[in-house]
């Protein structure tokens, strides 16, 4: 069983969090789970102090609620410092499998999907992070993977597979081919055809990491396009239905050479759907 922690900020959007965390501890039939709420300590002792008190016992009479819907109480923690800081030695001290957190706006926590912040937590905890934007009304049905050919966008389908975060029957996979490049050093037509064999190639590359984790998709299930990262899994995303959006990193590059920098920070700012960002593996 995964033990799963959830950051939040006890607003409605990580109430969403603490929802798909509670529909996850039920899927698998129970499990250690545990809520979090970071308190920034620039203020005074006395004031940091009380509400610290206050969202405990606000923590713990959701707690109880929550033990009905889950089947099983989730631990409490309040924590006072630097969001990131505190996440990381929370996930660390508790062996956990998943960070899920809501998409803050509002809060210490509202630049936790702008890059820096996630960066931080990642590379530093090698946990994967599950970032929740809507109401949950059922269990993720339809993944879609972005890949490139490396081994890391490999392992990030794995790990979700594995934290039964996805239904490899119901997966769908998109991958892009940037035109930029090409474009930039030769004549139109000629980049055309070169771009093409860019695809085939691309596609031949994921379809080889894919098997060699026992998954086999058909041709419309596998999206390979040409065009930015973006545009690509947004259209993998509109067509397929999908719910969850699954992304790897690179220890060194944060976000993966898939997701260049801004790229992953619009794609994660804009789409619709649940994300799961997973690093690599310590």
């Amino acid at each position: 069983m995964i033990k799963i922690l959830v950051a939040t900020d006890l607003s409605e959007r990580s109430a969403h969090a603490v929802q798909r965390a509670v529909q996850l501890i039920r899927q698998q039939g129970g499990g250690e789970w545990c809520l979090l709420h970071v308190i920034d300590d620039d203020a005074p002792v006395e004031i940091v102090q009380r509400q610290v008190q206050q969202a405990e016992t606000l923590l713990q009479s959701q707690a109880q609620r929550l033990a009905e819907q889950a089947g099983c109480r989730p631990q409490v923690l309040v924590g006072t410092g630097e969001p990131d800081v505190v996440i990381v030695e929370s996930a660390q001290g508790m062996g956990a499998d998943l960070l899920v957190v809501g998409a803050h706006r509002k809060s210490p926590l509202r630049d936790f999907f702008s890059g820096t912040t996630l960066e931080r937590v990642v590379r530093s905890s090698h946990l994967p992070v599950l970032r929740v934007n809507g109401p949950v009304t059922h269990a993720y049905r339809h993944a879609v993977a972005a890949m490139d050919h490396s081994r890391t966008a490999q392992q990030a389908l794995v790990r979700a597979r594995e934290l039964g975060l996805l239904v490899p029957e119901q997966l769908h996979v998109a991958s892009a081919v940037e035109p930029v490049a090409a474009g930039a050093v030769m004549e139109v037509g000629i980049s055309a055809e070169v771009l093409e064999d860019q695809r085939d190639v691309q596609r031949q590359q994921v379809s080889e990491r894919l098997a060699e984790v026992g998954v086999n998709l058909d041709h419309e299930r596998l999206l390979v396009q040409i065009g930015s990262p973006e545009g690509v899994v947004g259209d993998a995303l509109r067509q397929s239905g999908g719910d969850l959006l699954v992304l790897g990193t690179h220890a060194r590059e944060g976000v993966s050479r898939f997701f260049l920098g801004s790229v992953a920070n619009r794609l994660l700012a804009t789409i619709d759907s649940d994300a799961l960002i997973v690093p690599p593996a310590a």
